[in-house]
């Protein structure tokens, strides 16, 4: 909070009067200081969050003597500038707002249409699964025994309705 601090300061010369300028200025907080009054006697502080009771007490010690009058609240004056400003900020922000609700509708399209998809994906055969087999542990699939994904033999690539070993021709020998 910027603030205008006004100490008055028993000053007789421009030597008395520099001296306290620099120390005031010297000060944490301080952003301009000015002598003023009628027999400029005055100090007017302007800063941020200046220590004015540490501030008063250093000019006694090393100017003269000094008392505190006043303290004020310094309010930036508002410009027309800013009034625009501040009305452009707020139309970019309704705008944001929209395309991030805009972006919202789209991500929930996206979802509805994700999870239409999902829906419409039948569940994998039990071929899929290398676990599964319809058929017990032996040498071969029997011709008779279907695939259970095709059920009329229509997957050429993928012979699994092909013959037991031992029935492949009566002349064959194994060994």
């Amino acid at each position: 909070m910027k603030q205008k601090i006004l100490i008055r300061v028993t000053m007789t010369d421009d030597k008395t009067r520099a001296k306290a300028m620099k120390t005031a200025a010297q000060f944490k907080g301080v952003s301009a200081v000015e002598i003023k009054g009628d027999h400029r006697n005055q100090i007017e502080v302007t800063g941020v969050e200046v220590n004015m009771i540490c501030l008063t007490n250093t000019l006694r010690k090393k100017v003269a003597f000094a008392e505190l009058v006043s303290v004020n609240k310094v309010e930036p004056p508002k410009k027309e500038d800013e009034k625009k400003k501040a009305d452009e900020k707020k139309a970019e922000e309704k705008k944001a707002e929209e395309k991030k609700a805009e972006e919202k509708k789209a991500e929930e399209k996206k979802a509805e249409e994700k999870k239409k998809a999902e829906e419409k994906k039948p569940e994998p055969c039990c071929c899929c699964y290398p676990s599964y087999q319809p058929w017990p542990y032996g040498y071969g699939v029997p011709s008779s025994f279907p695939h259970p994904c095709d059920p009329y033999g229509y997957n050429n690539f993928r012979d699994y309705t092909w013959e037991p070993v031992s029935n492949h021709g009566p002349s064959w020998r194994f060994m």
